[in-house]
């Protein structure tokens, strides 16, 4: 027996292609939200030391090995953020996309040039 419904393409329309503006955009958008990733990592690894006591080989930690882990820890936040094992980076990047990839005179429509409305 065969299928009576006809079968039918489901093919979603193509899209356009990005144009130069809104691939710089969306290059910008991504690296935006990767530095924004690297912040949050670094703000919980600075939460997390602060749990931890503060002790080294010497006894109290000098102010030259705070700041060395701190950029350690900076660096560290870098490094996960681009390797985008968390996926921070990614869900903020898909929630702005559409905002990024928006038509540009549609903003520019709207305002009002010189604050003259007429």
């Amino acid at each position: 027996m065969s299928d009576p419904t006809p079968a039918v393409s489901a093919k979603a329309p193509a899209a356009a292609p990005l144009t130069a503006d809104q691939q710089k955009a969306l290059g910008k958008l991504h690296e935006a939200s990767q530095q924004f990733e690297s912040l949050f990592i670094d703000m919980l690894f600075k939460e997390m030391r602060k749990t931890a006591p503060q002790v080294s080989l010497t006894g109290k930690p000098s102010n030259a090995e705070q700041m060395f882990g701190e950029m350690l820890d900076e660096k560290r936040a870098e490094e996960l953020a681009k390797s985008d094992s968390l996926g921070i980076a990614k869900v903020v990047e898909n929630q702005l996309r559409s905002a990024v990839l928006a038509q540009p005179g549609t903003a520019a429509s709207t305002r009002v040039p010189n604050g003259d409305p007429t």
